[in-house]
């Protein structure tokens, strides 16, 4: 009998591939080679969700996602279901999942003052795709406009606060390459407005999410300027990060945080919490 091995590896994370590149933002491609339900996190606490982990090739780390549970996650557990080509309705073996091929929005985010992969919207795979690159589409319609493979500008694009439309994202890409229900589904996730009156269903799905990130752009854009404008001595709340924010909104009892859902949602939050502190700021200017 071979001598057993004592072992503790409680809190130790996967090496995600092992070859330490984080995935550059875009639309990309990746195979699902971890899927499981979680009760406890690594640090002990309770949890309830899917744990994800996503194969983005040989060139990069994994990228991990948590698909909640709860009633308040129904939609980000749709958008797993759909990514994966399932029923609308039915019983959901994790492990069965692992293999699959499926689209993801990778999105910008920072740990720690580094780049940090978000894996943002899922959806699922079409002819073509290819594990570790761009989504097929996405290729065929251009990739260096279509999709922001430099981690150095990545990491740099909204260092001054400006949160672009959506439509000129070049980490996006176009509506245009979406499907139809993928579009419906971020509306329904954004909870955006569409437009009324006669038309293509496509198009008004299409207009009512570029005309909220219009919105967004503008209220960043516009909070930035009053930055501008405001005291030298004032805080500059758009050199924060989002956590410094959220606990700033906790220390000064604002209510209830907003939740924003859906693609763009951290950025969106962030203007939001801004927002509201240059109000507080203004209503009570000695405090």
């Amino acid at each position: 009998m071979a001598r057993l091995i004592d072992y503790d590896v409680t809190g130790v994370e996967e090496s995600g591939g092992g070859t330490g590149v984080k995935v550059p933002t875009g639309l990309r491609v990746g195979r699902i080679a971890l899927c499981e339900q979680r009760e406890v996190k690594a640090n002990g606490q309770p949890a309830n969700d899917i744990r994800v982990g996503l194969d983005m090739g040989p060139d990069y780390d994994w990228l991990f996602t948590y698909i909640g549970l709860g009633p308040e996650s129904d939609w980000k557990l749709a958008e797993f279901i759909r990514a994966c080509q399932l029923k609308e309705k039915g019983k959901l073996d994790p492990t069965k999942q692992v293999g699959k091929i499926i689209r993801v929005k990778v999105n910008h985010g920072e740990y720690n003052g580094e780049y940090a992969p978000d894996a943002g919207k899922l959806m699922p795979s079409q002819d073509g795709d290819e594990v570790g690159g761009l989504s097929a589409t996405a290729a065929a319609n251009g990739s260096s406009n279509a999709i922001e493979t430099d981690e150095e500008e990545a990491t740099s694009q909204y260092a001054d606060g400006f949160v672009p439309s959506r439509e000129d994202d070049p980490e996006v890409g176009s509506y245009d390459d979406w499907a139809d229900d993928d579009l419906e589904a971020e509306v329904n996730d954004r909870g955006a407005t569409i437009p009324g009156g006669r038309g293509n269903k496509r198009d008004k799905l299409i207009k009512a999410l570029r005309e909220e990130d219009n919105a967004v752009a503008d209220a960043a854009d516009e909070a930035g300027q009053e930055a501008e404008s405001g005291d030298e001595d004032g805080d500059d709340y758009e050199s924060w990060d989002i956590d410094a924010l959220k606990k700033e909104w906790e220390d000064r009892n604002l209510g209830d945080m907003p939740k924003m859902r859906g693609s763009g949602a951290a950025e969106r939050l962030t203007a939001a919490i801004i927002e509201a502190l240059r109000e507080d700021d203004a209503a009570n200017p000695f405090e």
